[in-house]
């Protein structure tokens, strides 16, 4: 009971008081603190977490990209065999067995494809199966199968079928329907599907996009189409210039004589047979009477068929009156 009655017990108390109600404050302040760093370490948890999940993503889609890659170079790697053993075996050739090999490489694939106002020239990419059944693909120009689909505006297009007619050097001629699977208007391209159990003979050889560095002026090839609805035909000529362009799009001139109906025909390498380009269109010359420049050919070039096959998914099969006389860019379909 002395310390109840010693003043200094009661001013010790008072200062022990004192000091509680000062620390009072500052131990919420600290509460309060202790809370916000547990939200932010929650926050840093869960952007780790997302940041790990996106690591694995991301590591998944480089495996897939690596493999594509190693894919693409065992492809090329196989078509550069391929191309090498052709070589070797054309220069092994005697010269009647080198023209049936021109034959069955070049004429082979190309054949007509005509409708009730237009004919033009198609060439075989593709052979393949699906839920459909056995089937082909060819590589027109655009402008091919709009003159020849032409139908009113109630009809889509690629519903409207048209003739594909083969017409071989050896055995019959027959005639199939064929339908307009896709088109790039600004290139002149069009992709035709063709659905039969029958064998329509070779397929042709779509040369791989680093073809395209080897080819330059007065690189020889070949341009087959069917001119004026004939059978394919093929002429020789050169690349004469790779960077020509009309309405901003790349083409390629060749001097390889054509006429109209070669649209949609197949320009190949003279030294590989691989198809590099799809003919387009032809210059003429005048105004009242025009004249047709047959070595003045242009033809979609292979990195634009390239583009377009694989912006559409089917990179597996790995389109003015003047008052003087001037040169003017025709369609080379025949109407």
């Amino acid at each position: 009971m002395r310390w109840f009655r010693n003043p200094s017990f009661y001013a010790l108390g008072a200062v022990v008081a004192a000091a509680a109600l000062v620390g009072m404050p500052k131990i919420a302040s600290f509460s309060q603190g202790a809370e916000q760093r547990d939200q932010h370490l929650q926050q840093l948890e869960v952007e780790l977490q997302r940041l790990n999940n996106l690591q694995e993503k991301l590591q998944i889609s480089l495996l897939g990209d690596q493999r594509l890659l190693a894919e693409h170079g065992e492809r090329l790697q196989q078509q550069a065999t391929r191309l090498e053993e052709q070589r070797v075996h054309a220069a092994s050739l005697t010269p009647q067995a080198q023209r049936a090999r021109l034959r069955h490489d070049i004429l082979g694939p190309v054949f007509q494809v005509s409708g009730e106002d237009a004919v033009g020239s198609a060439v075989l990419v593709h052979h393949g199966k699906d839920d459909k059944g056995s089937y082909y693909l060819a590589l027109s120009c655009y402008h091919v199968l709009r003159d020849i689909v032409a139908t009113d505006d109630t009809l889509d297009s690629h519903t409207v079928p048209f003739d594909s007619i083969f017409d071989p050097m050896e055995g019959d001629s027959y005639t199939l329907s064929g339908y307009m699977l896709a088109e790039n208007i600004a290139a002149d391209l069009a992709l035709l599907r063709i659905d039969t159990d029958l064998d329509l003979g070779p397929i042709a050889n779509l040369a791989p996009r680093e073809r395209k560095q080897k080819v330059q002026a007065f690189t020889p090839i070949y341009t087959v189409g069917c001119p004026l609805g004939t059978n394919a035909q093929a002429t020789h000529g050169e690349i004469t210039r790779n960077d020509w362009e009309v309405d901003q799009q790349p083409y390629w001139m060749v001097s390889s004589p054509a006429y109209f109906g070669n649209s949609g025909g197949g320009v190949f390498l003279e030294e590989s047979h691989e198809l590099v380009g799809i003919f387009s269109k032809i210059y003429t010359h005048g105004n009242y009477r025009p004249q047709v420049i047959t070595h003045m050919g242009l033809a979609v070039p292979l990195d634009t068929i390239h583009d377009w096959l694989e912006e559409i998914g089917y990179e597996h099969i790995l389109t003015p009156t003047l008052i003087e006389p001037a040169l003017q860019v025709e369609e080379a379909s025949a109407r």
